[in-house]
């Protein structure tokens, strides 16, 4: 065992200030993907505002209508991310978010398509259900709310979608 140790002291000692640079390489890796994954609260609360999520050019037409809509109190976020629990919130929203900045800047997609993904779909009834939930008592829950009330966030958005 001491003939292992020696071994090893011997290998590690002319590498001991790569080593070092190697470690602190890895903490600074470490904190910087910490601070972009968690960032500073006033990052959190930038992201969460209408203005930023406007801010994109493939957004500019959600946001404009969205200015004109019954919902221009509403923050982008109320509508189109969980909010059952913070953990869901800002899970869904580092995978909405990254997805978003992805087709923004690989110039993949334009902003005429833009479509909400069936998980979309889902987080935006629950959403609508749980501001409206005193109208919506006597409503079928079968059919989803935008199948009627298409424009109402995004105000001349699209046609209305009838089954």
């Amino acid at each position: 065992m001491k003939h292992l140790k020696e071994k090893l002291l011997a290998f590690a000692a002319p590498r001991k200030a790569v080593l070092i640079k190697a470690a602190i390489a890895a903490g600074a890796a470490g904190f910087g993907a910490f601070f972009l994954l968690f960032g500073p609260p006033h990052l959190i609360e930038l992201t969460e505002t209408p203005k930023f999520c406007g801010s994109c050019h493939s957004m500019y037409p959600q946001h404009d209508a969205w200015e004109h809509s019954a919902h221009r109190r509403a923050r982008c976020i109320d509508c189109h991310l969980p909010n059952d629990n913070p953990v869901n919130h800002y899970f869904w929203k580092s995978i909405d978010g990254n997805k978003d900045v992805f087709y923004e800047f690989s110039g993949l997609r334009e902003h005429d398509e833009i479509k909400l993904s069936p998980h979309g779909h889902k987080v935006l009834q629950g959403n609508c259900i749980r501001c409206h939930e005193g109208m919506v008592t006597h409503v079928d829950k079968k059919r989803a709310c935008i199948d009627c009330h298409r424009t109402v966030g995004h105000k001349r958005q699209g046609a209305l979608a009838v089954r």
